[in-house]
């Protein structure tokens, strides 16, 4: 062999044994009993009505307990009329009933017109929790509407200030569903909507940004093929980093309402459909860790009545393609 020949074989082993280093993907299972943490209907009653809950967050205090924030309504299911943010607390993740706190933020009459997918990050002492306000726009719905990202901070978890220079962007298709993430000192903000205002395909975009107030331009970084106005098939999407891999998690709504899909990358700024590493029977899920306590699961939706936690764990698995 050749001296170029070497090296080309040379290059081909180094490419092929970093492929197959990056199939040893850990998969995210659910790894025990779901606990009803939160039923709205045994602290709020609005007639023959049922109470649900759908897209929400948790965040640790720094006391060492524990938060949630999410959507709240009542049936018949009325996205464009849920325009208050639930609040509970827990001592610890495992804690069976959560402490109801009323509303953390109703919508500002003439300025926001619902309130969804609140996401907090905490940074510095202070909490940002980003959500969406729709669009103010009669027909909104019924089209695919710019939806508002907006931001509030608060020192305790319990009085929020709104940012004075609201919204922080629009984007096409009901841009919705908050999720932030730091990463080697820069800020990746991750949501859903569509492809764009006429390619209505699912899909989870990303901003980035030297801090949490001014973001970038958009860069789409995973696409499902089914259309709908509100960009319905990568809803509630939650990146966690695990060694030197990426795992985006969106719920599939639209194809199946309990359903979450979870990709791999080692790239978080690209979520290939071919890296599907598992399905999970969850609804706008999210991931939460804590030290000592270790993984957790939460599902949600029109159809539960409220709040679920199970306890989660990963598992190294090979050959995944």
């Amino acid at each position: 062999m050749n001296k170029t020949g070497t090296i080309i074989g040379i290059v081909l082993f180094v490419f092929q044994l970093t492929e197959t280093r990056a199939q040893h993907i850990e998969v995210p299972q659910i790894a025990g009993d779901w606990v009803h943490i939160f039923d709205p209907n045994e602290t709020r009653r609005q007639g023959d009505s049922s109470w649900y809950t759908n897209d929400h967050c948790f965040v640790k205090a720094a006391d060492g307990s524990w938060h949630a924030f999410g959507i709240i309504h009542h049936l018949p299911v009325a996205p464009w009329k849920e325009t208050r943010l639930f609040h509970i607390t827990a001592h610890t993740l495992s804690q069976s009933h959560w402490e109801d706190k009323g509303y953390a933020l109703s919508a500002e009459p003439g300025v926001e017109r619902v309130l969804w997918a609140p996401h907090i990050f905490k940074e510095k002492g202070r909490y940002h929790m980003f959500y969406n306000t729709g669009n103010m726009q009669e027909n909104a719905p019924n089209y695919a509407s710019w939806g508002q990202l907006r931001l509030a901070t608060s020192m305790d978890l319990y009085q929020w200030q709104r940012h004075v220079l609201n919204p922080l962007f629009s984007d096409a298709g009901h841009a919705r569903d908050s999720y932030i993430m730091k990463y080697k000192g820069r800020y990746y903000y991750y949501y859903t909507r569509t492809f764009s205002e006429t390619d209505l395909r699912s899909v989870v975009a990303v901003r980035t940004g030297p801090d949490l107030y001014h973001w970038s331009g958009p860069r789409i970084v995973h696409t499902q093929p089914f259309r709908v106005d509100w960009g319905g098939d990568a809803e509630s999407p939650f990146v966690v980093k695990k060694g030197k891999i990426f795992y985006l998690f969106i719920c599939r709504a639209m194809t199946e309402y309990n359903r979450t899909d979870v990709y791999w990358s080692k790239d978080p700024l690209r979520f290939p459909n071919e890296n599907l590493v598992c399905t999970l029977p969850v609804h706008a899920a999210e991931l939460i860790y804590d030290k000592k306590a270790g993984w957790f699961i939460s599902n949600t939706g029109w159809d539960k009545k409220g709040l679920y936690l199970a306890p989660l764990k990963w598992v190294l698995k090979t050959g995944i393609k």
